[in-house]
């Protein structure tokens, strides 16, 4: 007798597929296609694509680790507050396509209120009152999943680098060709601005930025 399609395998299947061929392509059919099943057998899990993709964020956001630290040698509010911005940096890498998912997920399933306990923990070490947190918390989930999923430069899942690595130069002979006494500093940086940045010095440049502002908005609160 073959065995039931279980809800673990099904998520996983989506996450792989979200991962390699984008969000369009997670669908209840051709999850069913994939695992030889009629898509009943998977319906008995998840009534519709939307509890699906609640499913697929769940599974990413339970692949972050929170941060742990010796007893008695707990880091500074700040410190702590970017370790658990590093953790899920690392993990939306990961899984772009679905991070994108995330803004209004995150707070459906353990593991994101596991993550946001903590964050708002060393939030409220650093001064700040409940309002202040809850803000805080919400436009920092949002500034990693940006991180991720729009850096500048030409990419595409469907798109060949030939196609890719065209458009980067008409782009770039485009802003080249601008009025150099109007835009001097745009000709400059034109290489950069079309293509993809290094990821990782972009990622840690985007995420200290992001520290550092909410370090300032501390400094003023004790001041």
């Amino acid at each position: 007798m073959k065995e039931r399609l279980s809800r673990e395998a099904i998520v996983s299947s989506a996450l792989a597929l979200a991962d390699s061929e984008g969000l369009e392509a997670v669908t209840i059919r051709r999850l069913a296609t994939d695992h030889g099943v009629t898509p009943m057998a998977l319906y008995w899990h998840f009534k519709d694509k939307d509890l699906l993709l609640d499913g697929v964020v769940e599974r990413m956001l339970g692949e972050i680790t929170l941060p742990s630290y010796p007893e008695g040698a707990t880091p500074a509010w700040d410190e702590r507050m970017r370790d658990v911005l590093v953790a899920m940096l690392q993990v939306f890498q990961r899984h772009p396509e679905v991070a994108n998912l995330v803004h209004d997920r995150f707070l459906g399933c353990e593991a994101g209120l596991d993550l946001a306990e903590f964050f708002f923990t060393a939030l409220r070490d650093g001064g700040f009152d409940e309002e202040r947190r809850a803000e805080i918390g919400i436009q920092a989930l949002h500034n990693v999943v940006v991180l991720v999923t729009m850096e500048p430069g030409e990419r595409g899942l469907k798109e060949s680098q030939e196609e890719i690595s065209r458009r980067i130069r008409e782009k770039k002979v485009a802003l080249e060709n601008l009025s150099p006494e109007r835009y001097p500093n745009v000709i400059l940086c034109a290489g950069t601005l079309v293509s993809k940045p290094v990821e990782d010095s972009y990622l840690s440049l985007g995420l200290e930025v992001m520290v550092e502002g909410i370090r300032a908005v501390q400094a003023k609160l004790v001041s």
